[in-house]
């Protein structure tokens, strides 16, 4: 079922960098022990004499390292009480984990970038200063930020870091092959069974796939937030801690369902969502191998440069909307957010991280660093700004992922699944996924596979945790 695909090393590097940050999948908050109580220090910054030294903790890379460390450098400079050092983790995962065993050592940093699925793990290290006390305290204003952004990082209300870099999925295409094969690059499929009929006419005129489908268990995560479904039980754990997995539903036995008889029919390629390999579904566009695949808005102009590069062979990027089930739902919020560290965290340094953030969210911060990275501004305002108003207009494929975003329900489903053992889950469906693809395990019973795996991660994180 599998094919290799002719790929380049400078080509893999470039996308390797590119979507080591992408928006991968779903959210993971916590339940009970989310709320706002620990105490801002507000007047800490009031009589400093000297700046303030703080720590930021990220997973940028080349362009978007790029462009963090020149905002960065001009907020150390438009100001004199925070001074503001990057360290670069190299990826979110790595960052977490670094994270974790410095709550032993003591090797923390004041402000750490974690990706949207870190959340409940967060709140339980007991390490981290809600933001909303800080919010709270100065009566800073949210009300410019988009809803979803807020209710996505939310839980009981409470906002736990501060939004920074947030993408989702969309769908990548090739506007000369869907031309060839007389479908509309204006009207791209939107849902599951256009996909396969597009896949279909895509490989009449050439295409040896015409969809890629990545082994990947946030397809899972994101088609059930498309049909507006839970993913979790106890209001996907924003009402309680979750304490069991609900994608063992209809939706999920359609999404399993399409997705075994794409690959069966010989409509889709897999490929690895790790390593190199994981990158196949994008180049393939560029090799003529796929026609069509979904992934992460946030490495947008990384794939321009490559698929579009003079060796592609007339390949001309499109995008569209994330296809997917029918239903009353919406993409889920992806990226990262910026958590404010108590532990270790003098209450000045405390303050300066939520002033820098604060200042990360500004409407013409958001605006530069949207246009220079292809993320999702945070703020509505934002997009009045000329720096991104007019790479819009120059390059509207930018915009498909803002617009998907503001236009998704905003509810429980799409708000994301709140769950501690989040990696565990997804390695519970990405083991049922396998066996889908690579063992002709019928769709049913890999669901089935998939919840009874997850369901023990969830049990044996929330006794260790006592949750």
């Amino acid at each position: 079922m599998r094919r290799p695909m002719k790929t380049t090393g400078a080509l893999l590097a470039g996308l390797l960098i590119a979507l080591s940050l992408a928006a991968c999948g779903g959210g993971s908050s916590g339940g009970e022990e989310a709320g706002s109580g620990a105490s801002c220090p507000t007047s800490a910054l009031d009589k400093v004499t000297a700046p303030v030294e703080i720590t930021m903790w990220h997973a940028m890379n080349r362009a978007n390292e790029e462009a963090l460390v020149r905002l960065t450098k001009q907020y150390n400079e438009s100001q004199s009480k925070v001074a503001v050092t990057l360290i670069n983790q190299t990826g979110y995962r790595e960052s977490l984990e670094k994270f974790r065993a410095g709550l032993t050592s003591g090797d923390l940093p004041n402000l750490v970038q974690i990706e949207d699925s870190g959340t409940q793990q967060m709140i339980d290290t007991q390490a981290i200063l809600p933001a909303q006390s800080c919010i709270d305290a100065t009566k800073y204003d949210t009300s410019d930020f988009i809803p979803r952004v807020l209710g996505y990082y939310s839980v009981k209300g409470d906002l736990q870091p501060m939004p920074f870099n947030v993408s989702n999925p969309i769908l990548y295409f090739d506007k000369n092959g869907f031309r060839a094969a007389g479908l509309d690059p204006a009207n791209p499929p939107k849902t599951l069974d256009e996909v396969r009929a597009a896949a279909v006419k895509l490989q009449a005129v050439g295409y040896k796939y015409g969809w890629g489908q990545k082994l990947d268990p946030w397809y899972l995560e994101q088609w059930s937030a498309k049909a507006g479904v839970l993913y979790a039980n106890n209001d996907n754990g924003r009402a309680s801690r979750a304490s069991a997995v609900t994608f063992d539903n209809s939706t999920g036995l359609e999404i399993f369902t399409w997705m075994q008889a794409m690959v069966k029919d010989g409509l889709a390629v897999t490929n690895s969502a790790s390593g190199t390999a994981g990158f196949n579904n994008l180049l393939g566009i560029r090799s003529k191998d796929v026609g069509m695949t979904i992934d992460t808005s946030a490495a947008l102009g990384t794939i321009q440069q490559v698929i579009e590069s003079g060796e592609s062979g007339g390949a001309e990027v499109g995008v569209g909307p994330m296809p997917g089930p029918s239903g009353k739902g919406g993409v889920l919020v992806g990226g990262g957010a910026l958590y404010i560290v108590k532990k270790g965290s003098t209450p000045a340094q405390q303050l300066a991280s939520f002033d820098f953030a604060k200042w990360l969210n500004s409407p013409e911060i958001q605006a530069d660093w949207s246009a220079s990275t292809g993320y999702v501004p945070t703020r509505k305002s934002a997009v009045e700004v000329a720096i991104l108003k007019n790479k819009w207009i120059a390059d509207p494929e930018f915009k498909v992922a803002y617009d998907q975003l503001i236009n998704g329900a905003n509810n429980s489903a799409t708000a994301g699944p709140v769950i501690g053992a989040y990696q565990a889950v997804r390695d519970a469906v990405l083991k049922a996924q396998e066996k889908l693809f690579l063992e002709g395990l019928s769709p049913a019973k890999a669901l089935k596979e998939a919840k009874i795996g997850a369901d023990a991660a969830i049990k044996e994180y929330n006794l260790r945790i006592g949750g």
